[in-house]
């Protein structure tokens, strides 16, 4: 094996938008042709909510209760930004393989641009493209120029047209330094791995011209789930409204902001385009690994929220993910996959892809996902997880412990702040009716305890810790020795 690796990287893209995961009016061109070569994933989930946990997840294999990032870079005092500097990402092992390493865009983890730290021998930071629109004399500040004026602007709506031009945008940035890398690893013997980060579409969707205006907001329907009223709900989620002012937006301000978001992952597919191009020209597509996901997904008004965190609703949660493998390596090209995968399952599947292996003294949580794109799935009822675990911890102000687990029927969270959820999947997919207070649900919801303390305790997770100074987890699990 050992051949080339090309990995797209979003910011809070939706699975629900791309043309080949059912968006109707949504264009996608690039990644839909880039699922037809190769796997498309329908139940592919973030470890957490939120960007640096779960990039971090993507970078180790680990869940964040492993690998320590807990909350976003700089929250809390930045309390928990050093713990994940202890964990081996996958970039070193490759380096390690012999590959060429490449990082642009977006990271949003410490110690960025840091060698010793992640093993990535090019990279091309955002102070490097902040210094590129300085060349140009652009003075440009992401904060004073776009987050305030979109996003405490008088609508309040977080949308709007990017002061900088669709060239000189991050995302193009990110596509032309990611193109330039394959031109320079191309020339070496030795395979690479690259990782291209893009801004988007993450709020404020400052989105350059023309795709600020490619979609009619006339055309966004209504979600299922507009109509929330928080009923038998944890408390924080109607918080989450007062703290970013959006009680008030009708769906049809909404409507606006989901039009300017699709703008956004239009703009950034068609510099996705422009990447795969520059491979093809030097003939490495059909020999490369390519893989596209997101770190989460984006509430954008589902049950009235904006942005992430807070809750586990499938919007946050269920992300995008396509993987495509060299020609000669799979036959499934353009199949769709249905089993429960996670962003942690990345780094074992790019540790396989390079014919290498994590430490054993340091076993990943995560799991490679070459059986699934190797094998047909009815084989694999006995070696692959049947459901999916999320964590969430926090978020700039607030600690709040939160774990979710869903399977093909129900979804439970598990709140020890607040009450817990439960949701019928199949016949409420909108999650608008929470189920677990309900007596004629007392036998789900205790099988999904079971189940919860059962995926804790396989991963690890000190939630269900039993000692002689913790033994019943608010709820969730009662210790021997009090029965």
């Amino acid at each position: 094996m050992s051949y080339p690796i090309l990995y797209f990287l979003t910011d809070q893209w939706r699975y629900d938008c791309l043309g080949c995961n059912g968006a109707s009016v949504l264009k996608t061109p690039n990644l839909d042709s880039l699922a037809a070569d190769g796997v498309r994933f329908e139940r592919a989930y973030t470890t957490n909510a939120l960007c640096s946990p779960a990039r971090a997840s993507i970078l180790t294999g680990l869940y964040p209760h492993h690998h320590g990032q807990l909350a976003n870079t700089g929250n809390f005092n930045a309390v928990f930004d050093r713990q994940v500097l202890g964990h081996k990402g996958y970039f070193q092992y490759l380096r390690e393989a012999g590959y060429h390493t490449g990082y642009c865009g977006k990271f949003h983890l410490g110690e960025e641009g840091h060698y010793s730290q992640w093993y990535i021998e090019d990279w091309r930071t955002e102070g490097d493209f902040l210094k590129a629109l300085n060349q140009k004399g652009i003075t440009y500040d992401f904060g004073i120029h776009e987050v305030q004026p979109l996003e405490w602007g008088k609508e309040a709506v977080f949308c709007g047209r990017s002061v900088l031009s669709e060239r000189d945008h991050h995302d193009a940035w990110t596509a032309d330094q990611a193109i330039e890398m394959i031109e320079r690893f191309s020339e070496e013997e030795e395979p690479f791995v690259i990782c291209a980060g893009f801004h988007g579409p993450h709020f404020p969707y400052a989105v350059p011209a023309p795709y600020d205006t490619m979609y009619d907001p006339e055309l966004v329907e209504r979600w299922e789930n507009f109509d929330e009223m928080f009923e038998q709900k944890p408390l924080v989620q109607q918080k989450e409204l007062m703290r970013w002012n959006t009680a008030h937006l009708s769906f049809k301000g909404w409507q606006r902001v989901v039009a300017a978001y699709w703008g956004y992952c239009s703009f950034i597919d068609a510099q996705i385009g422009r990447v795969i191009e520059a491979l093809k020209e030097k003939g490495l597509y059909e020999k490369a690994m390519i893989v596209f996901s997101s770190d989460h997904g984006d509430m954008l008004g589902g049950h009235r929220l904006f942005n992430k965190g807070f809750n586990m609703y499938e919007e946050d949660n269920h992300i995008p993910l396509i993987v495509k493998l060299p020609a000669d390596a799979t036959e499934t090209a353009g199949r769709s996959c249905s089993r429960f995968v996670s962003l942690a399952d990345l780094a074992p599947t790019f540790l396989e892809a390079a014919d290498t292996a994590f430490e054993e003294e340091k076993p990943m949580d995560g799991k490679s996902l070459f059986p699934l794109l190797r094998q047909d799935e009815g084989d694999l009822k006995k070696v692959w997880r049947d459901e999916i675990l999320v964590e969430f911890n926090g978020y700039e102000s607030t600690l709040v412990t939160s774990r979710m687990i869903r399977d093909e029927t129900w979804k439970y969270v598990y709140n020890p702040f607040s009450i817990d959820e439960l949701y019928d999947m199949e016949s409420d997919p909108g999650e608008l009716r929470n189920l677990a207070a309900l007596p004629a649900f007392a036998h789900v919801m205790r099988r999904m305890r079971e189940r919860m303390y059962h995926c804790l305790e396989e991963a690890g997770d000190s939630i269900v810790e039993l000692s002689l100074w913790q033994s019943n987890s608010y709820g969730l699990i009662v210790s021997p020795r009090e029965q």
